[in-house]
């Protein structure tokens, strides 16, 4: 006798969009990690880390296994972490989930998240790279979110202001109004108005035809970045964007970092390879966008209408 496929707890579909209360002096904003487990080994470097959201004004709640070390590649099994998860969304004094990494999980923890209860506990949920994953869902469910720096990416220089955790000081207390880019020569000018999407392109890739699927359906400004991947890859997933007529369905694209991406012998750079690509598009793109796995890592609204003008001066993101 074949034994029953466990069902897929499927993230549900909401066409209208929340916006969680932006967080004050005084709050409470969550640290976790939902996707790969932290390196405890330099501990001085992790509490000077969670010292810079002290500074904000704001108290640090840790999640009971965001420092474990018993999952293997994970702090814990996926149905724990989605726990955490759950608890700090169900707790009212929790106005923030800040990833404290990214890595690689998210999405595995997907099949034991309560996203109903996400909706109905609408806070903003931070992070990047693999933290993709989460704004997806979290976009699925209609929930803004923000995909911005994290803790293990803060600047380790006391001396120098840390451009990137501002950028997301200002987007969890509203601030953050507009991003402005310098020219670059792969730029296409022009005007677009769309909801912010994206992230990193191997989730984008790895959401494809799933149940938080829901990229480039709309009228959306597409975000990638990249880390690590060979220029092939990237082709890959540029072909895939592109073969898959989403890419054509994007209002704007903002090409942030790519970083660590070897380009072998194809005599070319990444972002030769890419602009293949944008150059076919009739909408505005831009290139060298402070997004990613380098300085700056400028914090997005994940959901929420923005207005881009791209003209030879560079790029202005305002978010409405």
């Amino acid at each position: 006798m074949c034994a029953t496929a466990q069902k897929i707890n499927k993230v549900p579909h909401y066409n209208k969009m929340i916006r969680p209360e932006y967080i004050k002096k005084g709050d409470t904003v969550a640290v976790m990690a939902l996707s790969s487990r932290v390196n405890i080994k330099d501990m001085n470097r992790v509490n000077a880390t969670l010292d810079t959201l002290r500074g904000w004004g704001v108290t640090v709640k840790l999640s009971p296994h965001v420092f474990s070390q018993d999952g293997g590649h994970f702090s814990v099994p996926d149905s724990v972490r989605a726990a955490d998860f759950m608890q700090l969304i169900e707790d009212p004094s929790v106005k923030a989930i800040i990833m404290y990494r990214g890595g690689y999980g998210a999405m595995r923890t997907f099949d034991y998240i309560d996203f109903k209860k996400v909706r109905k506990n609408p806070k903003w949920v931070v992070g990047y790279s693999d933290v993709t994953a989460l704004h997806y869902a979290m976009n699925r469910v209609g929930v803004e979110s923000i995909l911005g720096e994290m803790p293990t990416s803060f600047s380790r220089d006391t001396t120098v202001v840390d451009t990137s955790a501002a950028s997301l000081r200002d987007a969890l207390f509203g601030t953050l109004k507009e991003i402005k880019t310098s020219a670059h020569h792969y730029n296409n000018l022009g005007k677009a108005s769309g909801r912010v999407i994206g992230g990193n392109l191997t989730l984008i890739c790895a959401a494809m035809d799933t149940d938080v699927d829901n990229i480039l359906k709309k009228d959306e400004i597409l975000v990638i970045e990249e880390v690590g991947e060979t220029i092939s890859n990237v082709d890959a997933m540029m072909l895939t964007l592109w073969r898959s007529g989403r890419l054509a369905r994007a209002k704007a694209v903002l090409v942030g970092h790519f970083t660590n991406c070897p380009v072998d012998d194809w005599g070319m750079s990444i972002y030769d390879m890419i602009y293949s690509y944008t150059k076919r598009l009739n909408v505005p793109v831009v290139f060298d966008y402070p997004s990613g796995h380098e300085e700056p890592n400028y914090s997005l609204y994940v959901g929420r209408k923005a207005n881009l003008k791209v003209d030879e001066n560079g790029s202005v993101l305002t978010f409405e």
